[in-house]
């Protein structure tokens, strides 16, 4: 009896054995399918731009708000600029009376009735008030404040009527191309390429998003023994929103 007993305890013992080893070995598969299948990310713009005016002024009119969806090169921002009109329209003047003055000496040039001296003299007298005209509207254009690129505006930190400086005041996004940072274990260094491709999958949507590989770091962190990669998603129809965590998926790895 006792024989037997102990037999059954001992069989007992090695099937709790066999158990605990395969749901360790299940564990460890889990842990290791996410450590390289899936990773954490998070999307963020690919373009970031926090503006500021390169003249200090007076705001005249400010032309965006937050939540604007704006072009390349369209105005945002306006200074007051009525002395910087005047001068403008004065260099105008100027340039305008030179080329009068060359036209009706033009004929007595050709006829040896000027020197080439006076002649010379017109000619700078007319380059020298281009130069004046071509001062003033950059001088005028330095009052406003136009985007770098399209995208969205996010934040807005002035009114009008208010003074300016260098200090940023409007912040601009790009939405069209989304970033998702990623950082990987070094043992995958030679795995990972630039332009591979990725499979995204966000917690807002059960969508699978498609991306590419768009750059990543020339050497590892060897603190922590990763290095980080950029994965780049298009956005064109914005069904994929900035902030939103993520998780990348890269096919064909080994641990």
């Amino acid at each position: 009896m006792i024989s037997m007993a102990s037999n059954k305890r001992q069989i007992t013992t090695i099937i709790s054995a066999l158990f605990l080893l395969s749901c360790a070995k299940t564990v460890f598969a889990q842990s290791s399918t996410t450590d390289f299948g899936q990773l954490s990310c998070l999307l963020e713009p690919s373009k970031s731009s926090d503006l500021s005016s390169e003249v200090p002024g007076i705001i005249r009119d400010l032309k965006v708000q937050r939540g604007d969806t704006v072009k390349k090169g369209q105005v945002l921002m306006a200074l007051n600029s009525e002395v910087e009109q005047a001068t403008l329209e004065t260099a105008r003047a100027r340039l305008d009376f030179a080329e009068r003055k060359l036209q009706r000496n033009e004929a007595l040039y050709k006829d040896k009735l000027i020197s080439d001296h006076e002649q010379d003299e017109l000619l700078t007298e007319k380059r020298l008030a281009q130069l004046q005209v071509d001062e003033a509207l950059i001088r005028l254009q330095q009052r406003e404040v136009r985007s770098p690129f399209s995208g969205v505006i996010t934040d807005v930190l002035k009114e009008p009527g208010e003074y300016i400086d260098d200090s940023h005041f409007i912040q601009l996004v790009s939405l069209k191309t989304l970033h998702a940072q990623v950082i990987f274990r070094a043992a995958f260094y030679g795995q990972i390429k630039k332009n591979m491709p990725v499979t995204l999958f966000t917690q807002r949507t059960e969508q699978v998003f498609s991306g590419r590989i768009k750059s990543m770091d020339p050497v590892i962190d060897a603190a922590s023994d990763t290095f980080g990669i950029t994965v780049e998603i298009e956005n064109d129809n914005q069904q994929l929103v900035a902030g939103s965590r993520c998780h990348i998926e890269v096919s064909g790895l080994t641990p």
